[in-house]
């Protein structure tokens, strides 16, 4: 028995010094591979994990891979180019953001989800119009993959994704005189996309009405001073950005702007078309880094009434305002 052992030994070591033994990989017929992911241009919050997609570029087949290491992967994939995509987190961590199409890179798509709003919000409901949460911070990249070739030794890397942010922060301004007569404020938005394709990294086309609600605990409000009796409120909105067929026309966007006076008892309602008033960030596309902002400054018309100074101290507003739904609201 050791003869045939020192005789197994001695052919093997005879053998070309070039041929290695390596494990029999997870997948037979995969390669394992590496896929690099730089998060440098995601500045928003560093993940605690992501999800990869690897998608063949003829057959379609998809690698589904999900680590808490965000910095690479190492998947099996088939011989051949692979359309690779990867974002932040994973599907079930959002609350706010879904995902569908992710069975091909062409249809994957990352959109916003059916909210319950305040009860103040009286909401069509339907299936062409919605509340939306405003979305959570999601970074996506697609590339196209260098070849997988079988026959390389050890771990290639076919590629490095480059996640950027693709959340846009709408940063509104409703400016007016009579400032002190505001107590508090709350409001929506319509028409704003209600989704980005990640492949082309494009918002969807509006076929849905989507309407982001803005609580009265969004708002802050400034007082500016000269003249004493103009101010203004503010609020900052994620969401998806304009859609993809946005023409910039009034209508296509609608604010509804309520606000309660400083009687504690008095609300004015606004209905404003805004579409042809918001306006994009203006940096260039191949600098964005996390820089998606839209921008929506108007004056309140008509003004709010003379009356109140208001507490300028701070900014606590009515705090269970938009649990109310009973006050009557005359609609400017």
């Amino acid at each position: 028995m050791k003869f045939i052992l020192m005789v197994i030994c001695v052919t093997l070591a005879s053998c070309d010094s070039t041929i290695h033994f390596y494990p029999e990989p997870a997948d037979k017929g995969k390669s394992k591979i590496r896929l690099n992911v730089d998060w440098s241009d995601y500045g928003k919050t560093r993940p605690t994990g992501m999800t990869v997609m690897c998608h063949h570029s003829e057959t379609g087949e998809k690698v589904h891979t999900i680590d808490n290491n965000i910095n690479y992967v190492t998947p099996y994939l088939s011989a051949g180019r692979h359309w690779a995509t990867v974002f932040n987190l994973t599907e079930d961590e959002y609350s706010y953001i879904g995902f569908r199409g992710l069975d091909a890179a062409e249809t994957a798509e990352a959109y916003t989800l059916r909210h319950t709003g305040s009860k103040w919000y009286e909401s069509r409901g339907d299936d062409n119009n919605y509340v939306a949460g405003q979305p959570e911070w999601l970074a996506v990249d697609t590339i196209m993959t260098d070849h997988v070739d079988h026959l390389a030794e050890g771990i290639k890397v076919i590629g490095t994704l480059h996640p950027k942010n693709i959340i846009f922060t709408l940063h509104l301004t409703i400016r007016t005189i009579n400032i002190g007569n505001l107590r508090s404020a709350r409001g929506a938005i319509s028409g704003l996309a209600n989704g980005r394709m990640m492949k082309s990294d494009r918002p969807n086309d509006n076929t849905v009405t989507v309407t982001h609600l803005i609580e009265s605990d969004s708002w802050s409000r400034t007082r500016t001073q000269e003249p004493s009796d103009i101010g203004y409120v503010t609020a900052d909105i994620r969401c998806f950005g304009l859609p993809g067929n946005h023409k910039g026309l009034p209508n296509e966007n609608i604010l509804e702007f309520q606000a309660m006076l400083s009687d504690g008892k008095t609300v004015l309602k606004y209905e404003i078309p805004v579409g042809n008033l918001i306006r994009k960030g203006n940096i260039p596309e191949d600098m964005r880094g996390d820089n998606l902002d839209l921008y929506l400054d108007l004056w309140l018309d008509p003004p709010l009434p003379p009356g109140g100074d208001g507490n300028w101290g701070f900014d606590v507003w009515v705090e269970d305002w938009d649990d109310q739904d009973d006050i009557d609201i005359p609609l400017f």
